[in-house]
């Protein structure tokens, strides 16, 4: 079936952004870039027992909501092109841009308008509930991000090698294919001049680059951060502890208006970005962040919401979920550099705060101190290992992506607190853990999500669960 061309209705979107339509066969095919009720016509381009995917090669009935994407690698043309032609239409000035295949993998949904991209992750969230959380239950109202465009201030750039210049942007789409992006409109344009004036500066100096082919080559990813207070940082992962003298001398002479340049070192191979060894090249190794009256010191390697309206809106919405209470201890596991313990230690009587890297309970501790706060307790570990052995009335849970392990699972059903707030940048893991949790006695009682990153398919959610 591959190479076919035919045409389909797309039903609706799944996670990932993709849309979804079926065969007259009864199987699925998925379309990445197309959007609900639209009528396409695709290239069957692989195919699998229960499913197949198509690219789009015409739009023959175009959604009301289909918008030209901003960003000028934001698709190709052909196969997984991300904008197609709609049928007698003029392509759109930056059409055909991008590589020819795959594009910049960054985003998913720069073709719909952001009223539509708003309602189209609350129908998936309706979803992840009816399929995995096997509940009926209603979500609260959204909250839309303040900035649709130019909103995030933190990036991470992988690099390849490239003449006169090294290529310094983002992987192209289920590739390790590096698109040279030279502008991003979800990023801060002072990151686009930061990452246009590396581009140059390591073209001139040598530096070499890494390759993951054969492991050799030195400069792996450029790490962009921006405060909300206009400071930036620039981070230069290597996978030796060695940069070129040029390098550092035209980093120190061209870069000297900024809060600081590390170089971090990771001489491991595979897809990790950083590695365990930071040193500071000039200026400090971190940011301070002004979040939910609070500041905020951020290492280099500490993780930190990268849309900082909405970081302030999680922590707004944790404390009227949770209700905390002048004689209430509140655990806050995996607590990174302390944002929502701290921002809820002056409504409770204690806070414990979990975290396993250092870095970021380093500068916990240096944030109980610079905002006067005297009742937080810090616990360098896993929130797995920990979280049994610690009293508490509420409970916050905030993990990375891959969500919570069984242990940590059981580790609430042990200490069984009344309330807890779950909040997670991965829906599906959500669902997976929110499954096992009402499995153990715990009810869904109120569900928010945030649109953290417009025009991709992630988003935020905060949760509430209280025992039964």
């Amino acid at each position: 079936m591959v190479g076919q061309q035919l045409q389909v209705k797309i039903e609706k979107l799944v996670a990932g952004g993709e849309g979804l339509a079926h065969l007259p066969d009864g199987r699925v095919v998925f379309v990445p870039f197309s959007l609900p009720r639209e009528k396409v016509s695709v290239k069957i381009i692989q195919e699998k027992k229960d499913y197949v995917v198509g690219a789009i090669e015409d739009i023959v009935t175009p959604s009301t909501d289909r918008v030209e994407p901003r960003c000028p690698h934001y698709g190709g043309g052909g196969c997984y092109g991300c904008y197609v032609l709609v049928s007698g239409a003029q392509a759109p000035s930056n059409y055909g841009n991008a590589p020819q295949g795959y594009g910049c993998g960054g985003c998913q949904l720069q073709h719909v308008s952001y009223e539509e991209e708003v309602r189209i992750k609350g129908d998936l969230l309706k979803e992840i509930l009816r399929r995995q959380v096997r509940i009926s239950f209603e979500p609260e109202a959204a909250y839309p991000s303040p900035e649709e465009w130019r909103y995030r201030n933190k990036s991470e750039h992988p690099l390849a090698p490239g003449k006169p210049n090294p290529m310094i942007g983002y992987y192209q789409r289920r590739t390790h294919k590096v698109v040279d992006v030279k502008d991003c409109p979800v990023l801060h344009p002072e990151c686009i001049e930061d990452l246009s004036r590396l581009r140059e500066i390591l073209g001139r100096s040598g530096e070499s680059v890494y390759e993951e082919r054969t492991g050799k080559g030195n400069l792996r990813h450029v790490v962009l951060r921006r405060s909300n207070q206009g400071k930036r940082l620039i981070g230069l992962v290597t996978r030796t502890a060695k940069l070129e003298a040029e390098t550092l001398r035209r980093l120190l002479e061209e870069f000297k208006e900024l809060t600081g340049i590390v170089q971090n070192i990771n001489p491991e191979p595979g897809n990790r970005i950083m590695g365990d060894k930071t040193e500071v090249i000039s200026g400090l190794g971190y940011l301070v962040e002004s979040i939910a009256g609070l500041k905020l010191k951020v290492s280099f390697e500490s993780f930190f919401q990268a849309n900082h309206a909405q970081a302030g809106r999680i922590v707004e919405v944790v404390k009227e979920f949770l209700q905390p209470q002048a004689d209430d201890i509140l655990c806050d596991a995996y607590a990174g550099v302390g944002m929502i313990g701290l921002a809820l230690a002056s409504d409770v009587k204690g806070v414990v705060a979990i975290e396993s890297l250092p870095s970021s309970v380093q500068d916990g501790k240096h944030n109980l101190e610079i905002n006067g706060l005297k009742n937080v307790d810090w616990i360098e570990g896993n929130t797995e290992e920990t979280l049994g052995s610690v009293q508490y009335d509420l409970l916050v849970l905030d993990p990375p992506r891959k969500g919570i392990t069984d242990k940590a699972i059981s580790a609430v059903v042990k200490t069984k607190p009344q309330k807890l707030c779950y909040v997670s940048c991965n829906p599906s893991t959500w669902a997976r853990d929110v499954r096992h949790l009402i499995d153990a006695g715990y009810e869904l009682k109120r569900l928010a999500w945030l649109d953290m990153f417009p025009k991709t398919a992630h988003m935020e959610l905060v949760s509430l669960l209280e025992i039964t």
